[in-house]
């Protein structure tokens, strides 16, 4: 297994990055050149991309130094391979949670949008329209790039390997890993369910929740794991670990 997943990520947040100094760079040199506010606009959307970009490029370094760590732990809680017949029905669940998650994300990056579409020209007297187009581009670049986002994790989820990686920090499942032991996440659930008792699976499923900061606001993300036949006395013993970590919103 690859040591890297991240690298097209990476990508996306140095060219975030790149393009947030260049708007920033030359929206206040021509506001401040030319005496225009409007020019301030590209400087606002410069920092919110710049901003943008240093958060994808941290949060994903941390991200593959934690997997680092997930594929060199000589005793993970739990380490198997997903039978292929159990895997297209993990694959159907999870793509549902990446979907949710993605579109709360969105819903809430747009409202910020919305509110420099419609409150800009309110604030800035003088050429506020440019605050409008402003909100309206970012906002449609933002469905665009959820979009993209959400077909890409999908699409890697349907081609990944099948492997399972659980520590007590971190998972690997379905070729995405997940970390809640961040300064800006924490573990919420860790739940054990028999076979036949989550949902319409035949297997047992541990079901794990985490949250992760995103600016003032908690996102919840899911994950289900699939337990093979024989796997389930493990699975429980690992649950029961995890559970030692879990945390409220409030703490």
């Amino acid at each position: 297994m690859a040591k890297k997943i991240y690298g097209t990520a990476m990508k996306t947040g140095w060219i975030l990055i790149l393009i947030g100094v260049v708007g920033t760079v030359a929206g206040f040199n021509l506001g401040g050149s030319t005496g225009n506010d409007g020019f301030f606009a590209l400087m606002a959307l410069g920092v919110l991309l710049l901003i943008s970009g240093l958060a994808t490029v941290g949060v994903y370094a941390a991200m593959e130094r934690g997997l680092s760590r997930a594929l060199n732990d000589s005793a993970p809680l739990l380490r198997f391979t997903i039978p292929a017949q159990d895997y297209a029905p993990y694959v159907a669940a999870q793509a549902e949670e990446i979907r949710s998650a993605n579109k709360m994300s969105l819903v809430i990056a747009l409202v910020f949008c919305g509110l420099m579409a419609v409150g800009g020209p309110f604030v800035v007297k003088e050429n506020g329209i440019i605050y409008t187009f402003t909100g309206v581009g970012l906002g449609l670049f933002l469905i665009v790039t959820a979009w993209i986002i959400t077909k890409y994790r999908i699409n890697k989820l349907k081609n990944s390997d099948k492997e399972v990686i659980l520590t007590s920090g971190s998972a690997y499942v379905g070729g995405q890993f997940h970390v809640w032991k961040l300064p800006a996440s924490f573990l919420s659930e860790a739940v054990y369910f028999g076979a036949g008792q989550y949902e319409k699976s035949p297997l047992a499923v541990i079901r794990i929740t985490y949250n992760a900061f995103t600016g003032t606001l908690v996102t919840p993300y899911t994950i289900l794991i699939p337990v093979p036949a024989g796997m389930e006395e493990k699975a429980k013993a690992a649950v029961q670990i995890l559970q030692g970590g879990v945390k409220s919103a409030g703490h």
